[in-house]
Order: structure tokens, then sequence, then C-alpha cells
């Protein structure tokens, strides 16, 4: 009789125990109002109140079934919410609404070399790349190109193909504009498994007391923007015309531009809308400058210093892929040193654009 009482008890003290902790558990269906992965706290409202809590190392966080962390949480998310209401730590939280990937800064570790990497230049689908190596080595600059399966994928098997200094490839991959020799040349291929024609100098493409550098074709071929260096005058971007891909460039003008700093490397987004650069400035170093608002006559008047989430970011030749969200350039890595090839992933310009700075 004792044993049957002392296993009765038992069983109500366990029940008793049990019980304030499932009454705790609560389960909201919110709106996240902010949240700090680093700190794992979040703000979540509940109709017309506001949780503050805490995220534990035990949270179990989920969006269209797949498990996720808590530096994928972002404001505006609707989710479903399950928290320990005396302690204040969420329990689990399921992501209701679409998961929007955050800018994401990456080495390009696969293209490193003993040497230093500059001027990215990518086709349509940013699935090839072109870009320069200046090795330790050789007394001049070439042209490589490498290619990937896809924007999450690794860029594979490098190849060499035509000394230069600054170029620009046009979206066919069968022209290429190059600076070589303080002067502006041009070169082509039948397919783009041949290789370049050895470059013939563009006669129109002079200055008076200068040079013109940092070229980048158009996406229909037919304007070539660059930068000059003249005496007196200072880095400028230029541009020149042709009314045919097979006919002579006009002479260089200068473009209409907000002016922020020296600005230099020009490049056109493929739709003609924005105009990136850099714009360097002794202070703050190279600062990646966007020129939108484009006129009639071609320029641009208005122009910002590209900061994302707060952070500005700094390179050279910078190039914009619409068609994966990327944006690439040169940089140097946070310990300074050689130029390396870089993207800014998940890079979405129309969203940027309202707020730069």
């Amino acid at each position: 009789m004792f044993r049957i009482c002392l296993s009765v008890c038992v069983v109500l003290m366990m029940v008793f125990a049990a019980t304030p902790i499932h009454a705790a558990e609560k389960t909201i269906d919110g709106i996240i109002k902010s949240v700090d992965a680093t700190k794992r706290t979040i703000s979540v409202t509940d109709k017309d109140k506001t949780l503050d809590l805490e995220l534990s190392k035990n949270t179990k966080i989920t969006g269209m079934n797949k498990p996720l962390n808590p530096s994928s949480l972002q404001s505006g998310q609707s989710i479903k919410l399950k928290y320990h209401d005396a302690l204040g730590i969420v329990l689990e939280i399921d992501v209701l609404s679409a998961i929007e990937k955050k800018p994401e800064l990456v080495v390009l570790n696969e293209l490193d070399v003993q040497g230093e990497e500059s001027n990215p230049f990518l086709s349509p689908d940013g699935l090839k790349i072109y870009f320069t190596i200046k090795e330790q080595s050789q007394q001049t600059r070439w042209v490589w190109t490498a290619k990937r399966r896809d924007a999450e994928s690794l860029f594979e098997n490098p190849k060499r193909l035509i000394p230069a200094m600054d170029f620009t490839v046009s979206d066919d991959g069968l022209e290429m504009i190059l600076f070589l020799n303080r002067g502006l040349y041009q070169t082509t291929r039948n397919t783009v498994e041949d290789n370049f024609k050895r470059p013939t100098r563009i006669p129109s493409a002079v200055i008076q007391n200068g040079f013109l550098a940092g070229p980048c074709l158009s996406s229909d071929g037919l304007t070539l923007y660059c930068d000059s260096m003249q005496k007196g005058v200072g880095p400028q971007i230029q541009v020149m015309t042709r009314k045919t891909k097979s006919s002579n460039w006009s002479k260089p003008e200068p473009l209409q531009l907000t002016p922020i700093g020296k600005m230099k490397y020009p490049y056109v987004s493929s739709d003609g809308k924005y105009l990136f650069c850099t714009g360097k400035d002794i202070s703050q170093g190279s600062n990646i400058i966007i020129h939108s608002g484009k006129d009639a006559e071609g320029g641009f008047h208005s122009a910002s210093v590209l900061n994302v989430d707060g952070l500005t970011v700094r390179g050279i030749f910078p190039r914009y892929v619409a068609a994966t969200n990327e944006l690439f350039f040169a940089g140097e890595s946070e310990s300074g040193g050689e130029l390396k090839l870089m993207v800014l992933k998940n890079f979405d310009l129309e969203k940027v654009i309202p707020g730069l700075k």
C-alpha cells in the first residue's frame, strides 16, 4: 500500500512540476520589428503589442521548412514565434515571408595569384569574367578569362588572352578595347574560342596634353566611355560614339557628371541607366560612385557614394551584373597590400539607389 501511495505522489509531483512550464509557453503570429544576431535579441510586434525577447543557442529557426541561422532574420518579416513567457526566451521561429539575402562581400580567392589582380569585366550573364594580372615576374599586365557554372560556383580554368593595362569587352565577347602605350587600341576575334588579333590604335582616341584610359563599351557597342588624364585639368570622364560597330569612333567629349573626387574607371550598366566609377579622394581613398538620373544629352545629374549597411564600399573598376545582382571590383583586403578581385553579392541596385548618401 505504501508503495502505491509513493508512486501516485511521484506522478502527481511530475505533473505539477511540468504544468507551469507548459503554461509559460506561448505562440504568436507577428512581424519582426528589429533583430540583433550578435546580441541575440529580437523585437516582435504582435498586433498593438511589442515583445522584446532573447534568442538562445537552442532556438529553432526555420523558413520554408529549411533551417536558418539568426543572421537570416530581418526587420519586416512575418513570423510564427513560440516563446517562454516567464523567461523571455524564444523557443521556435518559423519565418513565413520570403527570405531576402543580405549583401555579402566575397574575395575571389580562386583567381588569386602571386601578384595583383584588377579590372574585372563580366559577360552579361555573369558567368564569364575577364580581368588583368600583374605578376611579380612580368613587366606588363595580361588579360585573363575564367568561367563558372552559376553565380554560386567558383570561377575555373583561367586562360591568358592578351597583354593590356585597362580593357573592355563587348557583350558578345568578340571585340576588345585596350589601353596600351598611353593610348586606346581595338581588336576583334571571329568566335569566343579564337584568339584576339593584334590590336590597332584608334586614331580619334586622342586628347591634347594627355591620354585616354579605363575604357568601357556600352551594351550595344556604339558608345565608349573612358577616363582622361590631361595636364592642367586632371581626371575626367570622356565619351565617344560610332554609328555602327564597323564605323569609326568620334572624337572624345567630356561627359556631364556631378564630380565627387577625382573620378576614373567608368562603367555603364547594361540598361544605360547608371554609371559607376571610382572617385579618388586623398582622405577617404577610392570610393565607388553611382551616377543616376540620365538626361537627354547622355549625362547624369545625380551622384552618390555607395554605402551598404552603413559601410562605404571602396575599390576601383566597379562592374555591375544585373543578371546575378553582383557588383565586382578590385580592392584591398582589410590588412592592405595588393589589389584583389572582389564581389559584393546580393547587391540589388534598384533597392540601393534610394538609400545612397
